[in-house]
């Protein structure tokens, strides 16, 4: 778990930015960005070697109301590994022979906090 300290930004779109950076600025190879399925989306896509790595980002301004880490729920979950099985297909990759693993990006205000295979 890395935690560095992170630019304050006011959209999802800039935190998802900044995620990325960092993601390739800590050896990652970017893949695609903002893949859409019928059944949810997936924020960031990357191969680490030869495993594929995709991401979700979780921003919040303050923890007022929960940390950013937190926003990951088993509800939104299900829906990423669905979006991933819909990748995989699209890709024709098979889900039980493909080196893969989910992180989030958690950014707390100005906190960046990854965490690999959650």
């Amino acid at each position: 778990m890395a935690i560095v300290q992170w630019k304050a930004t006011s959209t999802g779109a800039a935190a998802e930015q900044q995620a990325k950076a960092y993601l390739i600025d800590n050896g990652l190879r970017f893949i695609e960005q903002n893949y859409k399925a019928n059944v949810g989306e997936i924020d960031l896509i990357f191969k680490d070697a030869q495993q594929w790595v995709f991401v979700e980002v979780k921003y919040r301004e303050s923890d007022s109301h929960g940390f950013a880490a937190e926003m990951f729920s088993q509800s939104k979950r299900s829906k990423f590994v669905r979006a991933i099985m819909c990748y995989l297909q699209a890709h024709e990759l098979n889900c039980h022979h493909t080196p893969m693993r989910i992180d989030l990006i958690a950014i707390d205000d100005k906190t960046l906090n990854w965490i690999k295979n959650v």
